[in-house]
């Protein structure tokens, strides 16, 4: 594998002499180019597609296909004023009816889209005019905005047609900053400069995405100047740091790491036991340690956001503390050193992707960690997508978003998101809290921000009396690219770094 993806980066070492071709490196490879397919702003489905609305590099909401809009007073009346000067990349223009088909195909439950949750308050969409469009909503939802910032797709090469396998996902027609060219799976895909971007002239004309998971590689090809901008793992920058071909921006992330607990597990139904293997793990070691100081201590899944309260719990490393509420649950330590009750030891399996090598350290720290608690645990690393999340005993997950809180908190928390309930939710855990269903509900409808942080606030509370995680960390990235590169500015970014490339089309080699 490695040969050939270094055969491949020295086949594209010609574009990188060139200045108008970047080549980037991304880690993921999605399975269909379309938006409805994606909960995050993918770099692919991002070049490719528009949003009515989209993210400033602060994280304001500007107008995109949108020019502006208005909301009523309740929040349950959105009118959008559209661009009429856009066009899809096959030359059709863009108008209304592309926004209520997208709408309405996102909500539909016959396209199984990972969107759905987003729209499910729409009640009506009405076309104005070809550029003026009214949508209603059954209940306030204040993350609607945020919402809007994924793709559109076109209505003239979707209707009727079924999303799921349209040969459209792998050859995608958009209104974005670049074109779809070609796609050589598992290596990478070719894009060029859409001479009619509505937003500014790109200033890039060609553009490749190469697909390297293995970051060990990743950083390879970027020191041997066979790709223009990756982003690096903390533990590889040392190669660059007195490299003056390069450039280093450190930018935040949303993006957590923490170890999930299945709540059908026999001892996690006791919130003690998942109390004290919250005491016995050493963060800030992980954080010194393993991240290199790229990265800080996770508490709950807000701290990146405007929701994020100014006081909440912290679980400080308290060996001490963890015993006294095992004991408190009923166990004792065996000859062995090893706490059990009823003569069953307390053990379970950790769960980690195999694919990501931060997740299989985190899960071997993480077993080490509570082997001196006297906890016994068995590692297991698979390949993502090879087995079921939400029936193992523990799993190292990830999640974060840097938009509406809402965003990778309802869905993932709430009742209602439990797997065995809802096919496209995402608690895999069977987490089941009162009052945090109460408390996202709440802050889900209000149309009041200050509402909405106290309710975010009890969410985080209660999240930290009854945890349905260990969180661990947030990561910072490190991009690494090209010095010639002009153009790249920051941002926080999302899950996995998603949204490096948010102003990709600013981009330019000199």
């Amino acid at each position: 594998m490695l040969k050939i993806l270094i055969l491949l980066c020295l086949s594209f070492a010609s574009l990188l002499a060139q200045k108008d071709t970047l080549i980037l490196a991304v880690e993921n490879e999605i399975s269909r180019i379309n938006p409805a397919f994606s909960e995050d702003h993918d770099v692919a489905i991002a070049l490719v597609f528009s949003g009515l609305t989209r993210f400033d590099e602060n994280l304001n909401l500007r107008g995109d296909l949108a020019k502006s809009w208005k909301i009523s007073q309740n929040g349950l009346v959105y009118e959008f004023d559209l661009r009429d000067d856009v066009f899809w990349h096959d030359g059709v223009k863009f108008d209304a009816r592309d926004v209520k088909f997208s709408l309405e195909a996102f909500k539909n439950p016959k396209n199984n889209s990972n969107l759905r949750i987003r729209f499910e308050e729409l009640e009506k969409i009405e076309i104005l005019n070809p550029y003026k469009i009214k949508i209603t909503l059954k209940n306030p939802y204040p993350a609607f905005l945020d919402a809007l910032s994924i793709g559109i797709i076109p209505a003239h090469l979707l209707e009727n047609k079924d999303l799921n396998t349209e040969q459209f996902n792998q050859n995608p027609i958009g209104t974005g900053p670049f074109k779809f060219v070609k796609w050589k799976k598992g290596e990478y895909m070719e894009f060029r400069a859409n001479e009619n971007y509505h937003l500014a002239r790109v200033q890039t004309q060609n553009l490749i995405l190469k697909h390297i998971a293995d970051p060990s590689i990743a950083a390879l090809a970027l020191k041997n100047s066979q790709i223009d901008a990756a982003l690096i793992e903390s533990s590889f920058l040392k190669a660059f740091n007195e490299d003056s071909r390069f450039e280093i921006l450190r930018e935040k992330s949303a993006d957590y790491r923490a170890l999930m607990f299945n709540l059908e597990n026999e001892f996690f139904k006791d919130k003690r036991v998942r109390l004290a293997l919250n005491y016995a793990v050493d963060r800030e070691m992980i954080v010194k340690n393993i991240l290199h100081g790229y990265g800080f201590i996770a508490t709950h899944p807000l701290q990146l956001s405007w929701a994020n309260p100014k006081d909440f719990k912290h679980f400080e490393y308290d060996l001490k503390k963890a015993e006294n509420l095992l004991e408190e649950a009923g166990f004792s330590k065996n000859k062995q050193g090893l706490y059990e009750k009823d003569s069953k030891i307390l053990e379970f399996d950790i769960y980690a992707m195999s694919n990501d090598p931060l997740r299989v350290i985190l899960a071997g720290i993480l077993q080490s960690e509570f082997k001196k608690l006297g906890v016994k645990t068995h590692v297991i690393t698979k390949l993502a997508g090879s087995f079921d999340y939400s029936k193992v005993d523990s799993f190292l997950i990830g999640w974060g978003s840097p938009y509406d809180p809402d965003f990778h908190t309802f869905n993932v928390f709430t009742s209602s998101s439990d797997t065995h309930l809802n096919s496209k939710g995402w608690n895999f855990g069977h987490y089941h809290n009162a009052k945090v269903d109460e408390s996202l509900l709440k802050a889900r409808i209000s149309f009041n921000q200050e509402e909405r942080k106290r309710y975010y606030k009890e969410f985080i509370d209660a999240l930290s009396e009854d945890p349905p995680f260990i969180f661990l960390v947030y990561l910072d990235f490190a991009l690494v690219y090209n010095k010639d590169i002009k153009g790249i500015k920051p941002r926080i970014l999302g899950h996995h770094g998603v949204g490096f490339s948010w102003n990709i089309y600013e981009w330019s080699k000199h």
